[in-house]
């Protein structure tokens, strides 16, 4: 199963990374312009519920998001991003979604490795003819690792809510959220 793999590796990550030496300084990472990249996939969690009705249907989600921003200071930064969803319905086949996100992060410490809190909320714009433009948010928590001089590897764990609309029907996808990206 391919959720596994990932499900240990974040957890091995978030294990070992409290194991990394917490010095109290800004690295390059905590100031100025910043690009973090993730990869995220929703395992099988979510669930379709129509409104007015009570079904109900699983899907499958994997997203690819990339956002560009600013710290506003060593424990905020605040940035605007664009990504991809992939969704795999039992109710309504295989779709995509063009996201345009907005993205806040809290730092809760300025280290180089630390826990941080994040949000991001924007319009699910439609790609294909099956679907009408929607919206999504998406919040959670994560950890940040530096290794080595520049790069830092950011895994999350959060939740994800997207509301879209097919024909007259309309939906909420809910799901669980598991993130790994890389912050620039």
């Amino acid at each position: 199963m391919l959720h596994r793999p990932i499900i240990y590796i974040f957890l091995f990550v978030l294990c070992t990374g409290k194991l990394c030496a917490q010095e109290n300084f800004r690295t390059k990472q905590e100031k100025g312009y910043f690009n973090v990249t993730e990869f995220g996939i929703y395992p099988g969690s979510a669930k379709i519920r129509l409104t007015g009705g009570k079904l109900s249907s699983s899907a499958n989600i994997r997203s690819l998001r990339t956002t560009n921003g600013l710290f506003i200071n060593p424990k905020l930064s605040l940035s605007i991003g664009i990504g991809l969803d992939g969704v795999d319905t039992d109710l309504f086949g295989f779709y995509n979604t063009f996201n345009v996100t907005a993205d806040a992060r809290y730092y809760l410490k300025n280290a180089r490795n630390g826990f941080f809190f994040y949000g991001i909320a924007g319009p699910s714009i439609k790609i294909d003819d099956n679907f009408s433009d929607g919206f999504l948010i998406n919040v959670g928590a994560g950890h940040k690792f530096t290794l080595g001089k520049s790069f830092v590897l950011v895994p999350s764990l959060g939740f994800d809510h997207q509301y879209l609309t097919k024909g007259s029907v309309k939906y909420n996808v809910e799901s669980l959220a598991i993130k790994i990206g890389v912050l620039f």
